[in-house]
Parts: structure tokens; sequence; C-alpha cells
């Protein structure tokens, strides 16, 4: 019996090394970086994005169209195709499934402006572990939600994460006084710290966990009340569907707290709570090490 497997096998071999040759699909496809401008592209856009990345390690888009490329079929017929930068990318899924609308800067300056923003007030305050592959800076940013198939009415957010990069919808940062944009800093700096919090081992948090840990994961009846007695927060308690009292939303719900109040703020809204005190203590500790530096 081995010997009928082998001699089928070669049979086989035999078989494929004989047959004709097969005409492929012809491609102009580039195999450059198509995250990166063009090699020698010496437009002002190209320039800004190029010295971007040299500065930073991350590279910087304008348009979520990465590359353009003609694809000719077997019959003849060339079809051009466009790249598409893909936020919610996933390596077991091509899409989110949620749609996207961006509003383009259309203006170089607008563009240096908010690239300026992201180099000097957003990456120097977060470590390069938490560094997205590439920033999309928009205008505006439209995302229509997968509802089970159907598409939700289109709703204007700021942020979306993903692992070809971070999609950030900043507005004209230039007309922005140093109060709107300390604002506009925290509030996308909290998002990003949020989205890449997995970069810091759990272990690191572990005597954060310490003092809610016993009230992880069970009914919600069974948790003493107020919730902030046990270091609970009520961020996420009234969400459908989200389990406020696991260790990742515990986390998520101090880490929206602290970046929403200065630290007196903080300490005034939870004197009597004093876990709660203690637990923001130690989170501020865990980014501090990490170089995030929320409260001054």
């Amino acid at each position: 019996m081995k010997n009928i497997y082998i001699i089928l096998f070669c049979l086989i071999l035999c078989n494929s090394s004989c047959s004709e040759d097969v005409t492929y699909l012809e491609t102009d496809y580039p195999q450059e970086n198509i995250f990166a401008p063009a090699k020698g592209a010496m437009d002002e856009e190209s320039l800004l994005r190029r010295d971007f990345f040299n500065t930073t390690g991350v590279y910087l888009l304008f348009n979520d169209t990465l590359t353009t490329y003609t694809v000719t079929s077997l019959s003849g017929e060339s079809v051009v195709v466009n790249e598409i930068f893909n936020p919610g990318y996933a390596m077991t899924s091509s899409s989110s499934g949620d749609k996207f609308e961006f509003n383009y800067y259309d203006d170089i300056e607008l563009q240096k402006f908010a690239s300026d923003f992201v180099k000097e007030e957003i990456l120097p305050k977060i470590p390069k572990e938490m560094h997205p592959f590439s920033f999309l800076l928009t205008n505006s940013m439209l995302v229509s939600k997968n509802d089970y198939g159907s598409y939700l009415e289109p709703e204007l957010t700021d942020f979306y994460n993903g692992l070809q990069g971070t999609a950030v919808a900043l507005g004209d940062v230039s007309i922005l006084n140093e109060d709107e944009r300390k604002l506009l800093a925290s509030d996308l700096l909290k998002n990003i710290i949020i989205a890449q919090i997995g970069k810091i081992p759990a272990v690191k948090f572990e005597k954060f966990y310490n003092y809610s840990n016993e009230y992880y994961d069970i009914y919600s009846w069974n948790i003493p009340e107020p919730y902030t007695s046990v270091g609970l927060l009520m961020t996420y308690a009234e969400e459908w569907g989200v389990p406020f009292n696991s260790a990742e939303y515990d986390l998520k719900a101090y880490l929206e707290e602290v970046f929403a109040m200065s630290e007196e703020e903080f300490r005034a809204k939870y004197a009597d709570s004093p876990a709660c005190i203690e637990k923001m203590e130690e989170l501020i500790k865990v980014l501090r090490s990490y170089g995030i530096v929320v409260y001054e």
C-alpha cells in the first residue's frame, strides 16, 4: 500500500511539471512602502510626511487612498484599483464592517498645523511602544456602524484606532487657543492610551486590580453600594452589554476619569471613597513609569 501512495505522488509531480505555462494577471502594483510618500516626490505634502516619519518613526497620511494601480485581466480588460487605508483592518478579517467618510485638509498650512500638533504635543508624551503605525489626520470623520448587516446613521467621531494606524479628526488646529489645544491634546492622549494600554504588561497593574479584584465579573447586585466604596467607578455601569466590573473596563474607567479632570478635582469627587483615591494613585504611578504624565 505504501508503494502505491509513492507511485501516485510521483505521477502528480510529473503531471504538474509537464503542464502548460499559466498566464497570470498583469499588474503595475508598486513594490515600495505604500504608507510612505513616493520615492523622489518633492511636493510640499510629501516633504512634510517624509520629515514627520524621519522625526517620529510614524507614517503620516492626509488621504485614505494609499496608492492606485492597474490590474489587467486574462481577457485584457484593465481595472484601476485604489488601495485604501482601512481603520478596521484585522489579521483575520479585511474590514470591521463599518463605513468611513473623511473630510480631508485641503490646505498645506492646515496639514502643517495638524502634523506639528501631533508631533509636538502627543507623541513625546507617550512611550514608543504606544505609537501607532501611522496617523491619518483629517478635518472631520464620519463613521456608519455596522449593526448586524445594516448601517446606522453616520456619526461624527474624532478617533478610531486600528492595526494600520490611528485615524484622527483634529479640525482646524490653527484657530484653537491655548486652553482648547490642551483639551484636544488631553482627549487624544486619553484615546491613544486606552487603545494601546495592552502594550503595558498586566502585571504592572496588579496593585491597581487588587483593590477590586473580588468584585470583578460577578453579578452587579452582589457588589456593595455605592460601587465606589470598593473602588469601582460608574463610568460604564449604565452601558448595555458592557461588563463595567471587569478588570478591562475598570482600568478604562479610571483612564477616562483621570484625563477628564485635574488631580484636585478627582480627589474632591471621590473624597469619601479611599479605594478610588488609592487606585488613582497606583494608576498614575504605573503610567508615569512609562513616561506618561497625567498630573504634573
